[in-house]
């Protein structure tokens, strides 16, 4: 009969060098969040054009970019409870494709009021994403440089909301507001 050792992972991942398998879990998240910086900006990205093709109003456009920021604070505050009991990994997959989804369904949206329900629903996996991200690298930073790594991982979000006002600016002029939309739910989705 052979003996067990336990053996304290949190000590584990405190005494060794980042892992080629550690840094590959930091740029994914950094990736995620930088999608998710994307597509909050996107909206504020296209409202000029969105303006101008449907002739909504500034109060629609606020309800609009409203939707998701709701659906945003609602995915976080359930995201937690559920990845404590499904496993992190597995919700931070499921929201990224959800928010990749609705985000392709926006660009499809035919009024103001298609459109406020999917960002609605946009905004619920953006707000999964984060919290669990941030929660997932925590998790597997050894503490000496955990608030760094955590600080990198996030400063995605800036990476992500220039980088989709640099797309914006290129895709707006050549083939219009859906373009964009459809450029921010295809990323995730190849993610």
């Amino acid at each position: 009969m052979s003996s067990v050792e336990a053996v304290d992972v949190r000590q584990l991942i405190n005494q060794c060098a980042l892992s080629r398998w550690q840094k590959k879990l930091i740029a994914l998240c950094f990736i995620v969040v930088a999608l998710d910086g994307m597509d909050i900006a996107l909206m504020g990205f296209i409202a000029p054009s969105l303006k101008a093709a449907w002739g909504v109003s500034n109060h629609q456009l606020g309800m609009v970019i409203s939707a998701a920021l709701i659906g945003l604070a609602l995915g976080a505050m359930v995201a937690g409870p559920l990845a404590d009991r499904y496993g992190r990994r597995l919700l931070i997959i499921l929201s990224v494709f959800f928010f990749g989804l609705w985000t392709l369904a926006t660009a499809l949206a035919q009024n103001v009021e298609q459109m406020m329900l999917f960002r609605f629903l946009t905004g619920l996996g953006l707000g999964a994403a984060m919290p669990n991200v941030g929660t997932l690298v925590a998790e597997f930073a050894p503490e000496r440089r955990r608030s760094f790594i955590i600080t990198v991982v996030f400063c995605g979000f800036t990476f992500g909301a220039a980088s989709g006002g640099f797309a914006a600016s290129w895709l707006l002029p050549r083939y219009g507001w859906h373009a964009v939309l459809l450029l921010g739910g295809a990323l995730p989705l190849l993610v």
